[in-house]
């Protein structure tokens, strides 16, 4: 084998390693600190872990990715926000005032698929 197709060979192997580790590689844990200012934000899990969605505006549905997986919330607006257990503000489940988080739901678990900003 001359030294330009070893070098070929060596050279894809490598990509290809490395290819293998990025695809191993797990996948991002969300955190408190990703809800951005301005925003409504929930978690999957308690403590701010697991999925993760945001919104600066009213949601009539949070879509298949967050529906009934919601534990943690915090709002990060200037704004109340108001949730809801059915698409298009259907079933209120309680509000959040400014600045307002819960680690975990104490009630409505897992039941989240709609949240509205007031203009209170």
């Amino acid at each position: 084998m001359n030294g330009s197709r070893l070098h070929r060979l060596l050279l894809s192997a490598a990509v290809l390693a490395g290819a293998l580790v990025t695809l191993n590689a797990p996948a991002a844990q969300a955190h408190y600190s990703q809800c951005p200012s301005g925003h409504f934000c929930v978690w999957q899990h308690s403590s701010y872990e697991g999925r993760f969605f945001s919104s600066d505006r009213d949601t009539p549905n949070v879509g298949s990715y967050m529906n009934d997986r919601t534990t943690s919330v915090w709002n990060r607006s200037n704004r109340t926000v108001c949730m809801y257990r059915n698409q298009n503000y259907d079933y209120p489940m309680g509000c959040y005032l400014p600045g307002g988080s819960s680690a975990a739901l104490p009630i409505h678990n897992d039941t989240l698929t709609s949240f509205r900003f007031e203009n209170v």
